[in-house]
């Protein structure tokens, strides 16, 4: 296998029990487009994205008789604060997620809610920070971007691991030889 391939990141399927209420949920409130939508293995699937060069980002596939999918996350970046605060409102607006939360992890500021389906989902903004994870710290989305800024600083700064994300960045690149 050569050394440096490149690999990325391109989509995530999930099977689904009721194939309208989820396509209908992502749709609403992540706001994905279907760029197809068949029959496949005696069901039916849909193809959804967010991105105009990506046929798909998420297809959703009736599970049929087989196990409805439950995946440990899907994520998705916004970016900035307001971008949170506003996915933030649409969730709980909307009514269909449940058990929305906030989380800072030092690295991330995340809304956390669960589709009606129960897999969970992460929207995120990136911090200006790098902090080794697992860390789960409280987020007070009603506070300034400054406040929430200091209150990251204040809890993790103590941490040798807690770093500029441009200085984890350059490390990562040396490591991936870029």
């Amino acid at each position: 296998m050569p050394a440096n391939l490149n690999i990325t990141f391109s989509h995530v399927g999930l099977f689904v029990a009721d194939i309208e209420l989820m396509a209908a949920f992502y749709k609403r409130v992540f706001d994905l487009v279907e760029t197809d939508a068949g029959e496949v293995r005696g069901g039916q699937a849909v193809f959804l994205t967010r991105d105009p060069a990506e046929h798909h980002e998420i297809v959703l596939e009736e599970a049929g008789d087989g196990p409805v999918t439950r995946v440990q996350q899907l994520s998705f970046r916004v970016g900035s604060l307001g971008d949170l605060r506003a996915m933030m409102e649409r969730v709980e607006r909307d009514g269909e997620a449940e058990r929305v939360h906030t989380v800072n992890h030092g690295n991330a500021w995340s809304v956390y809610c669960y589709d009606p389906e129960g897999n969970r989902i992460e929207t995120f903004v990136d911090t200006p920070f790098h902090l080794n994870q697992p860390r789960v710290s409280s987020l007070d989305l009603s506070q300034s971007d400054e406040e929430i800024l200091q209150t990251t600083i204040d809890a993790f700064n103590d941490d040798p691991n807690f770093l500029p994300r441009a200085d984890w960045e350059s490390d990562m690149r040396k490591k991936f030889s870029i």
